[in-house]
C-alpha cells in the first residue's frame, strides 16, 4: 500500500499537466484563429481593391421585350393578347436559334440544317 502523500502528489501532477495541456492548446488555437482573421482581412482588401477599379462594370444584355400582363392583359381584347403572346413566343424561339447558331459557329461545331433555315 502506498502512502497518502504519494496519491496527493500524483493527482496534483496529473491535474497540473492537464491544465498545462489545455492552456497550450488554447494558446495555439488562438494564434491560428488570429492568422485566419489576418488572412481574411488581406483577402477583403484585395477584393475591395479589385472592385474599386474602373471598367469592372458588367454589361448585361438588354431585358427582353415584355408583353401586357396583369390588369393590362385582363382588360384588353383577348385576340390582341393572344397575338402578342404568339409574337413574343416566335421572337424568343428565333432569338434562341440565333444564339445557338452563333454558339456552334464559335465552337466549330456542326450546324443543324433547320437552324440555318436551308430546309
Amino acid at each position: 500500500m502506498l502512502p497518502w502523500w504519494f496519491w496527493t502528489l500524483l493527482w496534483t501532477v496529473l491535474v497540473l499537466a492537464t491544465l498545462l495541456c489545455a492552456v497550450l492548446a488554447g494558446f495555439r488555437l488562438f494564434r491560428q484563429g488570429m492568422k485566419v482573421f489576418d488572412t481574411l482581412g488581406e483577402a477583403s482588401e484585395q477584393l475591395s481593391a479589385e472592385f474599386a477599379k474602373p471598367g469592372t462594370v458588367v454589361d448585361y444584355a438588354p431585358a427582353g421585350r415584355r408583353y401586357p400582363h396583369g390588369t393590362e392583359a385582363t382588360h384588353a381584347d383577348p385576340r390582341k393578347i393572344k397575338n402578342l403572346v404568339r409574337k413574343g413566343k416566335a421572337e424568343r424561339i428565333e432569338a434562341r436559334r440565333v444564339r445557338r447558331v452563333a454558339r456552334r459557329t464559335e465552337r466549330g461545331q456542326a450546324q443543324n440544317m433547320q437552324d440555318l433555315g436551308l430546309f
